[in-house]
């Protein structure tokens, strides 16, 4: 925390000519840099078996929560373990299930495209055969489907989504997301 507190002193001092706008939004940044830092740092040390505790009691949350059961179009990510995400595998699950019984329901998952971070929300229909990993090693959407045809994107559907299901690094009490950095 004392490194936290050093850092922004730092930063004003530097930037006291600046303007004043762009001199608090530095600050931000450099503040949600350190805070990422400190929730990484908590992630890594945080133990296995209660983390796979906590991922299961929010699955099950989110999986009985009545704005879940009435969604139809939904994007969600799939979990990374390397980067400490909630596990969304029973959820995943789920979704794809009800997509087999239920001709409206739609299930889009994120593919990066590019070093900066542009992504398209990808239909899929199956985890097996339309998951691939990616450089990071993270799941993701390929292309086209297995019958070689380009997959649906949440962009170019008229029917507007009712749920997003975001990963992010830390959140507070009033929902509020502190994402990778990455955009």
């Amino acid at each position: 925390m004392q490194q936290v507190v050093q850092l922004g002193r730092r930063l004003a001092t530097t930037m006291a000519t600046i303007n004043p706008a762009e001199t608090a939004l530095e600050l931000v940044r450099q503040q949600k840099k350190a805070l990422r830092t400190i929730v990484r740092r908590e992630l890594r040390n945080f133990p296995a078996e209660l983390k796979r505790e906590e991922d299961e009691a929010i699955q099950k949350h989110v999986l009985s929560a009545e704005w879940y059961q009435k969604s139809k179009r939904i994007c969600a990510y799939v979990s990374c373990a390397s980067l400490r995400e909630v596990e969304t595998s029973l959820i995943i699950a789920d979704l794809l299930e009800k997509q087999r019984q239920h001709a409206g329901m739609k299930v889009y998952v994120p593919r990066i495209e590019d070093k900066e971070s542009h992504m398209r929300m990808l239909h899929i229909t199956n985890t097996e055969d339309d998951l691939i990993a990616n450089h990071m090693n993270i799941l993701e959407p390929t292309l086209v489907d297995s019958t070689g045809n380009p997959r649906d994107e949440v962009m170019q559907t008229t029917e507007p989504l009712d749920l997003l299901l975001l990963p992010g690094l830390a959140f507070d009490r009033k929902g509020g997301r502190l994402g990778r950095g990455g955009g």
